[in-house]
């Protein structure tokens, strides 16, 4: 329920019901666009409020749980570009595994490390180095090559690689939210 449309607070459980967080009216978010999650974000820093990106709350900790606000990527969920001969797949963070993986499929590709979830959020996944099984298998995160922050700063709109960021980059992959919100991988 977006700000102003639901009179009724929002209550977020985990998947395993071990974390649960209720959030007053107004202070769970959900958009649509990504213009209106770069409003979102630019109001919640000029007006001083906080809010923390949540993907499918599989996680087992609640750590994405905020009581002060939260922002759900669910509606920012296009898969945007599969690029065959480069092997790569760009998609928008609130896109879930097994939507990626559905849009692979035609192409023959896949992901290279899956977990045994395919309904978790893609920025999620990515943000808290989640793994798949096999021990030479690296975090799913180690496979970004871009990624694009929105940003409270005064860069907005932040579009990084390795090569463009370096150090900064792959701190963003593994970022936790803390660095801005994932609207694409």
């Amino acid at each position: 329920a977006d700000e102003g449309e639901d009179d009724d607070s929002t209550k977020i459980l985990n998947w395993s019901g071990t974390h649960s967080v209720d959030l007053a009216p107004g202070t769970y978010h959900e958009p649509e666009t990504v213009a209106e999650l770069i409003d979102l974000v630019a109001n919640a820093y000029r007006e001083g409020y906080h809010i923390r990106p949540v993907g499918s709350a599989l996680s087992p900790n609640g750590l994405a749980f905020d009581s002060r606000g939260m922002v759900s990527l669910s509606n920012l969920d296009k898969i945007i570009e599969v690029n065959k001969e480069n092997m790569t797949v760009t998609v928008e963070a609130g896109a879930r595994v097994s939507q990626v993986l559905d849009a692979l499929r035609p192409h023959g590709l896949t992901l290279p490390n899956l977990a045994s979830i395919a309904e978790q959020q893609v920025g999620g996944f990515v943000s808290v180095g989640a793994h798949g099984t096999g021990a030479a298998v690296p975090p799913c995160d180690e496979f970004v090559e871009a990624l694009t922050l929105v940003t409270p700063s005064r860069y907005g709109v932040v579009r990084m690689t390795e090569g463009s960021h370096g150090p900064l980059f792959r701190l963003a992959r593994l970022g936790l939210g803390g660095l801005g919100i994932l609207s694409e991988v």
